[in-house]
């Protein structure tokens, strides 16, 4: 039996060359946890897992540090389910903050996989189930840039054609839903007609103004593939689920969940077409795959927030899978600039590679430059 001898960790933090605001969020700098977990016949598995601000992934590195770290070592490898039951109890502590608890376990969790991969000899996507080679590929884009015209969006939806990108998922909600519409045609005007578009409000608008914003899209025919996260958090399920029924519009939502559960239930109360949960955030592929198989019998399809290494390989594996999602070179600096090995972008799809595991390593020059933490526990 293979035993893990070692734990190393690293928190990168790179600052981008502006700040990118959304409706309800801003990012200054790309943030990540690069965790390797060491076994005693010789491999080792690595996986970043990042999105969001440097004080959620300095909570998240402490308890990947100081609980789940000395938790694995000695602990069988191939035991992924039994490890992650038993990683996620620390989540049920009264004094712990469940949310980057989670995020802890999803870098655990993820390495663990990358790590199976590499045991196996198998790239993850096939590991997983195989259901296809490559997966259309968007951007994460349409941030607010003040003095931005109508034409600067429309020329940013060009830059992600030229990049080989298939299209876009587009930011909304920080304006009144007039002004969204008005930036959601111009990026469609400027993408043309087989571009992928959708719009992501990130829970900004009341009911009222997601109905105003979804029903002036729709009369203009934008053709959205899915409106993301339309609605305030507080009553989401039921305003998504009333917005689908009456807008014919498909709606996403899930990246905001930490659990499978919540996913769960967005599925189950109608409220989505789309489910996109974040394996980084919401406790590593394990329970990404467990949503994947619950949607699929409900008809949903899965997305995956960010981090495409992971989602590319998540989405790959299953027939519900729709788009990876990536961003801007100068917005996601570690895959476009750090990670080695990566699938290739061409034509709307990103390839994934046959390499084990994620198939991917990491910079180390990259890393040594932008290095904000590190830990290394061993047996």
């Amino acid at each position: 039996m293979s035993k893990i001898t070692r734990v190393e960790a690293v928190l990168v933090s790179v600052p981008l060359k502006r700040d990118y605001k959304g409706s309800t969020y801003n990012v200054p700098e790309k943030n990540a946890i690069i965790t390797r977990i060491h076994t005693d016949d010789g491999l080792v598995g690595e996986c970043a897992n990042g999105e969001g601000r440097l004080p959620a992934h300095e909570q998240g590195f402490a308890i990947l540090r100081d609980e789940l770290a000395p938790m694995l070592l000695g602990a069988d490898p191939t035991r992924i389910e039994h490890l992650w039951a038993k990683m996620f109890k620390v989540t049920y502590r009264h004094t712990m903050n469940p949310r980057p608890a989670v995020r802890a376990v999803g870098c655990a969790d993820s390495a663990l996989w990358d790590l199976m991969g590499q045991r196996t000899k198998l790239p993850l996507f096939r590991l997983w189930g195989g259901a296809r080679e490559a997966v259309p590929i968007v951007a994460i884009g349409g941030q607010y840039v003040d003095g931005f015209t109508l034409a600067d969006y429309g020329r940013e939806m060009e830059t992600y054609r030229k990049l080989g990108l298939a299209g876009c998922k587009f930011k909304v909600g920080g304006r009144s839903p007039e002004e969204d519409a008005q930036r959601t045609a111009a990026a469609r005007e400027a993408g043309g007609a087989d571009f992928v578009l959708c719009a992501d409000a990130n829970r900004a608008w009341n009911r009222h103004d997601a109905f105003d914003y979804a029903r002036l899209v729709r009369d203009r025919g934008l053709n959205l593939r899915w409106f993301e996260e339309p609605c305030h958090w507080n009553n989401d399920l039921q305003d998504m689920a009333l917005l689908r029924a009456t807008t014919g519009l498909p709606m996403a939502a899930g990246q905001s969940e930490i659990t499978a559960e919540g996913c769960r239930n967005l599925i189950a109360g109608g409220a989505v077409d789309v489910c996109n949960l974040d394996a980084s955030w919401g406790g590593g592929p394990t329970v990404w795959l467990r949503v994947a198989k619950l949607a699929a019998c409900y008809g949903v399809q899965m997305a995956h927030h960010g981090e495409p290494v992971v989602g590319a390989h998540l989405l790959a594996a299953v027939e519900n899978g729709t788009y990876v999602e990536t961003h801007h070179p100068d917005r996601d600096p570690l895959f476009h600039g750090g990670i080695t090995n990566r699938g290739e972008i061409a034509n709307g799809l990103y390839h994934l590679s046959e390499n084990p595991g994620f198939g991917v390593g990491y910079d180390p020059d990259f890393i040594k430059a932008h290095e904000h933490a590190r830990f290394d526990v061993k047996a």
